[in-house]
């Protein structure tokens, strides 16, 4: 007797699902969505703890603002957007999705510990560190598919983009030792000088990329 077991080919094709999909089809949609959550989670606790008379902690606020939403918009655009424009491989589902569960669990972590123990917030701060260093990854990997002419380009950003995250440490070590200084230095660092060079880089690339390209397949 021969049994002969088909695989299943049933997929669950909910409503959720569907819109899943469509959310986490690229880094950009999925790291929006993200930083769309935690701008109104952390937007309401700001006002809600304003007008309960709260102490607020500004430089927790700031830092997930700052290396936190921020980030997640422009990775989102960087790693979306650049392999687009030069005809390379997109960023792998599962790579992206490290980089949004970290964000996303560090975020978490952070508006929670608003709320109970700083304990959380250094949980959070902490997993927004492993979050950075995958998306730089990703993006000194394109940076090898590049043209010579191109690197400098991407070279300049990736050196932005480190000192950026060398910035994060020092808020990290700011918010650890009470300093406020060392904190004003920090973010006003990544805020004013490193985010905009950040940006004039990217749109340097993008509007240097050729009108088309060779597609390398992974």
């Amino acid at each position: 007797m021969c049994l002969a077991i088909a695989p299943n080919q049933k997929s669950n094709n909910s409503y959720f699902n569907r819109i899943w999909r469509i959310i986490s089809s690229t880094p950009l949609r999925l790291f929006s969505f993200c930083a769309f959550i935690h701008s109104l989670v952390l937007g309401g606790l700001f006002v809600r703890n304003t007008a309960a008379g709260v102490h607020i902690d500004l430089h927790v606020y700031i830092f997930g603002f700052t290396y936190g939403i921020l980030a997640l918009v422009a990775y989102g655009y960087l790693l979306t957007w650049l392999p687009k424009k030069y005809s390379l491989s997109p960023i792998h589902y599962g790579k992206y999705n490290v980089i949004y569960l970290f964000m996303m669990t560090g975020m978490g972590a952070l508006e929670v510990g608003i709320f109970f123990s700083n304990n959380w917030i250094l949980a959070g701060m902490l997993l927004l560190v492993p979050a950075w260093l995958f998306a730089i990854q990703c993006l000194k990997d394109m940076h090898h598919w590049l043209n010579s002419n191109t690197q400098q380009t991407s070279r300049v950003l990736l050196f932005l983009l480190l000192f950026n995250f060398s910035t994060l440490g020092l808020s990290i070590l700011a918010w650890l030792y009470g300093s406020s200084d060392l904190a004003t230095l920090a973010t006003s660092s990544s805020i004013f000088f490193s985010w905009p060079s950040i940006i004039v880089t990217a749109l340097v690339l993008f509007l240097n990329a050729p009108a088309k390209g060779r597609v390398i397949s992974p």
